[in-house]
């Protein structure tokens, strides 16, 4: 799905406005989470967010382990940014694993503030670790 301008003045006004789904098969937003087309996915592990009918957001995880998952992909298009939307898309995420019985996420990132605000924290040159207690 290619990735064009979207915006519009009829945009939510709070990240948590948007709606977060699993993507239909002829919606996985290959270019947000940069990926091939021919690249194999498992929509199951895909979320995306969508203003009207468009795709605007959208984040991958997948299962390291009973315990560890990892979020391998995160992308909002650029008509969208830095209006929260990223944070909410990652706060989901989380969410989701938790879900799962996940108790660590990892993301292959450097030292990043974006995400030291959900309390990843280096785990090694390549990752961020955030660990998450049962309540």
């Amino acid at each position: 799905m290619a990735q064009s301008h979207v915006g519009d003045s009829q945009m939510p006004t709070h990240p948590r406005d948007y709606s977060i789904f699993r993507p239909r098969e002829d919606e996985c937003p290959y270019e947000l989470l940069g990926l091939s087309e021919n690249e194999p996915v498992d929509l199951d592990a895909i979320r995306v967010a969508k203003h009207h009918d468009t795709v605007v957001a959208a984040y991958l995880f997948k299962r390291l382990s009973v315990l560890a998952f990892e979020i391998e992909g995160l992308g909002v298009n650029t008509s969208y940014r830095r209006r929260g939307l990223g944070s909410w898309m990652v706060a989901h995420a989380i969410g989701i694993i938790e879900s799962k019985g996940g108790r660590e996420v990892f993301i292959r990132t450097p030292s990043c503030d974006f995400f030291s605000r959900f309390g990843f924290e280096e785990a090694d040159s390549e990752f961020l670790r955030l660990t998450l207690t049962a309540e």
